[in-house]
């Protein structure tokens, strides 16, 4: 054993695994958490208030970067199991505010939506949802939700839309988990096949 890992077994990788990363810069693969922190954390990033439950509209290409404090808490665990986006989540679960994105994707078309949120936890999902009447789905929507994808690793994620056939709409929700708030950076990237 390497002395760099028997001291971290001996104090705690809690503690001391992001100094010795720093240093060390291969300990980085053991726990992603240990990664330099990439992301201005002391300043709120600027963010829009949603109008409703859409943040804004988005498309391929954009970069955005906000803050989820502006964001509502419409969606909770509840709601995202109900739409079969995951089973289950830690406690306290994404009471947390979220902030909503619509992205329109052309078909034969894929999206990857890549989420950086190295200041608090948030987590990024992406539902289909193609309903003209309802901006988005409220609480007792959660089973219409044509398909869900969730990505909850720490300090963010990445999600893949797919419209093959024909068109679809995406929305695209960065949430904090136990009512986390922070700034964030989110990349559209898209292509065609």
């Amino acid at each position: 054993m390497t002395p760099a890992l028997l001291v971290l077994s001996l104090v705690g990788c809690d503690t001391l695994g992001p100094l010795v990363a720093k240093f060390v810069p291969v300990l980085e693969m053991l726990n992603e958490e240990w990664a330099p922190i990439d992301m201005e954390c002391d300043q709120m990033y600027a963010s829009r208030t949603p109008k409703n439950c859409l943040t804004a509209e988005i498309k391929c290409g954009d970069e955005i970067k906000g803050n989820n404090k502006m964001g509502r808490s419409t969606f909770d665990d509840d709601f995202y199991r109900g739409a079969t986006c995951f089973a289950i989540s830690a406690e306290g679960g994404h009471s947390g505010p979220e902030l909503v994105y619509r992205l329109n994707l052309d078909k034969k078309h894929t999206a990857t939506a890549t989420l950086v949120s190295d200041c608090e936890d948030l987590d990024i999902f992406a539902m289909r949802w193609n309903d003209r009447d309802l901006e988005c789905p409220g609480p007792q929507h959660a089973q219409r939700v044509g398909e869900c994808q969730d990505d909850m690793t720490p300090r963010g994620g990445r999600v893949t839309m797919t419209a093959t056939g024909k068109a679809e709409t995406y929305l695209i929700v960065v949430d904090g988990k136990s009512r986390a708030s922070g700034n964030f950076h989110l990349k559209i990237e898209c292509d065609a096949f």
